[in-house]
């Protein structure tokens, strides 16, 4: 036997036997360490920018803050596209980042708009809110729990809501926490008109003296030869005491005059409401929390439901906490069922291993598969990707390279032992035989995989990792061809020679039959004599598919296996949060009636929380508008339902729009179709726009148009 290092493995059994502890190993370790998640993680590309100047036209709003905000971002080379929506009061715009942005820039870019932001702040009214900015990543929420009670007052229920939300806010891994239909306070100031006409103050002096009492402004600075401070003046605006305290100066009589004297100060709620949350019909409060990105969401959605419970517990029996949204169950469902897909196709591979090459045969390919798994468990790690639906699915589309190379490798094994060479030389011979013709079947598929891999932008950020799953797969399946493979082969063969009379039976050597053995000997043969006739077979079937693709449903991303669909009414814009809530109550009856629906959660003035994790928020977001998520009984319902139940929807509410929206995988989009039509005359932009809507209108499949 000549010593070579492809022999190397078998020459030293101690060496192959501690690789393959150390693999299985590593792979057992990444299995338990490794994050799960349901789906991919996506970078953040998206914000807005929201910026409140009560009293205001769309059209100054347009001209004194959209305007010199947009030309602001601009300048930043990372933003790709700016929409803006200019209304009363209220300035709204959308940020959308280059795909080229990656996860690593991302963070600086936002920074940058933040700086800009910042810059243009003082070109901007004095009446206007400071710009804030919104990241809105495609992240799901991972727990939702809804807080609701028939006799208790909201405002109880708003102190529950913020105390469970801080609790849930000091786990470890909580990235961050909302609150959804929580009543809005404010700080009310009724002032007594003869009194203030007493103490010779007008309304806006009045006002102007109350808000330079707001001490996060700064009072000045202190400048000498060797330093430079910021004077502040202890205590701010944020409690009725506080502001009842606010000097106004000296009275006529020689007094020291302060609010009090000519106001009442009160702190009280918004009414009418800003924004409500209906849990089975019923008003109440959602406290939802977002787990950090690269942990295991089983873990932490098992401590989280325990600090629910245990607060729970402390709760009189008339308060109730419900968890509404769990992301868990769904990654769980999801990555169980692509598990047992997986287990499941790993056997139908052992099954025909030992049906068409024999027991022998299937125990040493079959070593490849828990072999290889474990080493691409250990590469996910090290790659930092998780376990989700993606990755896993990319194990299963490898599932049938895995075995390739090693019963290529076992074949070529036999052939050279039948050529009276010993163990480690038809190891060698066949290792050297086939190191070239696979590594560039190895390589070409890899290369196949990696430009989508590669994508960039939120469909590269989706299906990245499973190009990456396969690539690993097949790359590793190559290495322990290789290695592993063939010094098993051999050991096996060494001690259980396999001789001329077992290798009758068909569980040792396979089962051939007999006649399909003679048409394939002769179909070889009659394509190496007409090479043309082989080729032209060839193509017939790839001829076919593409014939047959023409008729097929198009679409890059499929829909989602989830048991949920999304609902999203409008009203016309003067509609008032109380008729908008009638109306709601009147869909949630109608939906009530619908056998395969479950239960439907509304959330009116503000838009839904994101169960899944491609929901945009909707800048629709008014007393006008209401969104919902609605679960049915079974994951297959969306799909018979929806079609019909959105006709229903449109003909029984008429006065609404309402979207019955399935959840889809892939980047999110905020319509299917969107056509922008650009020119200086808003009139004619407006009259275009219509035309364009009563085309589309009787367009078919089109459901709204806005």
């Amino acid at each position: 036997m000549k010593s070579d290092i492809s022999n190397l493995f078998y020459r030293l059994p101690r060496l192959t036997f501690l690789a393959i502890g150390f693999i299985l190993l590593t792979g057992i370790s990444s299995l338990l360490n490794l994050p799960r998640q349901e789906d991919p993680t996506m970078t953040d590309r998206y914000a807005s920018v929201e910026i409140f100047m009560p009293g205001a036209s769309a059209v100054r709003m347009e001209a004194l803050i959209t305007e010199k905000i947009e030309n602001a971002l601009r300048e930043i080379p990372e933003v790709k596209e700016l929409t803006s929506t200019s209304s009363e009061g209220f300035s709204l715009i959308h940020t959308e980042l280059f795909d080229s942005v990656g996860k690593e820039q991302v963070d600086l870019v936002w920074s940058e708009v933040r700086n800009k932001l910042i810059d243009v702040e003082p070109e901007l009214p004095s009446q206007a809110t400071k710009p804030h900015l919104v990241v809105r990543g495609p992240v799901a929420v991972t727990l939702g729990i809804a807080i609701t009670s028939s006799n208790t007052p909201l405002s109880i229920l708003e102190r529950v809501a913020r105390e469970l939300r801080s609790r849930i806010a000091t786990l470890p891994g909580t990235k961050n926490t909302e609150i959804y239909g929580e009543p809005v306070q404010e700080i009310v100031i009724e002032v007594d008109p003869n009194a203030m006409a007493r103490a010779n103050l007008s309304l806006s002096t009045l006002s102007d003296l109350v808000s330079t009492s707001d001490t996060k402004i700064s009072a000045g600075e202190l400048n000498n030869n060797n330093s430079s401070l910021v004077v502040e003046v202890k205590g701010e605006l944020d409690s009725v005491e506080r502001i009842n305290s606010i000097p106004l100066g000296v009275s006529n009589n020689g007094q020291f005059l302060r609010l009090s004297d000519i106001a009442t100060v009160a702190k009280r709620y918004i009414d009418p409401t800003e924004a409500m949350a209906l849990i089975h019909g019923q008003r109440g409060i959602v406290v939802t929390t977002t787990m950090e990105t690269g942990r295991r969401v089983d873990q932490w959605s098992e401590s989280a439901k325990q600090i629910v419970n245990d607060y729970r517990d402390e709760l009189p029996d008339r308060i109730d906490l419900e968890i509404i949204i769990d992301q868990n169950f769904y990654s769980e469902e999801r990555l169980s069922a692509l598990v047992g897909n997986l287990l499941l196709a790993i056997a139908f591979v052992l099954m025909s291993l030992f049906f068409l090459m024999g027991y022998r045969a299937a125990l040493i390919i079959g070593m490849a598969l828990p072999l290889t798994l474990a080493m691409v468990l250990a590469g996910l790690s090290i790659l930092d990707i998780p376990l989700h639906q993606m990755s896993v699915t990319g194990l299963i589309i490898a599932l049938g390279l895995l075995i390739d190379n090693a019963i290529v490798v076992v074949e070529e094994y036999k052939i050279q032992r039948t050529r009276d060479k010993s163990h480690g030389d038809a190891i060698t011979a066949a290792v050297k035989h086939l190191f070239v013709p696979l590594l560039a079947s190895t390589c070409t598929t890899a290369f196949a995989f990696l430009p989508i891999a590669l994508t960039p932008g939120g469909i590269g950020d989706f299906t990245g990792s499973m190009a990456i799953s396969v690539v690993l797969s097949i790359s590793a399946s190559f290495a322990l061809a290789m290695t592993i493979i063939p010094s098993i082969t051999a050991m096996i063969d060494k001690r259980f020679p396999q001789g001329q009379e077992q290798s009758q039976h068909w569980w040792v050597s396979g089962f051939t039959p007999t006649g399909l053995e003679k048409w394939y000997r002769y179909s070889i043969s009659l394509v190496l004599k007409k090479p043309v006739l082989g080729i032209g077979v060839s193509v017939i079937l790839p001829i076919c598919g593409f014939l047959v693709a023409q008729s097929m449903t198009v679409s890059f991303f499929p829909p989602v296996d989830r048991n949920q669909f999304q609902l999203q009414l409008s009203l016309p814009a003067s509609t008032s949060l109380a008729e908008t809530r009638m109306e709601v109550e009147r869909v949630q009856a109608y939906l009530a009636e619908v056998p395969e629906i479950r239960d439907s959660h509304w959330f009116i003035g503000e838009t839904s929380p994101a169960v899944y994790y491609n929901m945009l928020a909707n800048s629709d977001s008014k007393a006008n508008y209401a969104s919902a998520f609605v679960t049915t009984y079974d994951v297959d319902d969306p799909r018979k339902i929806l079609p019909d139940l959105q006709k229903k929807l449109m003909f029984e509410f008429p006065n609404a729009r309402i979207m019955a929206l399935p959840f889809e995988q892939g980047p999110p989009f905020s319509a299917p179709i969107e056509i922008r039509i650009i020119g200086p005359d808003l009139a004619v932009l407006k009259e275009i726009g219509e035309q364009i809507r009563l085309v589309l209108s009787q367009t078919q499949g089109v459901t709204y148009t806005t």
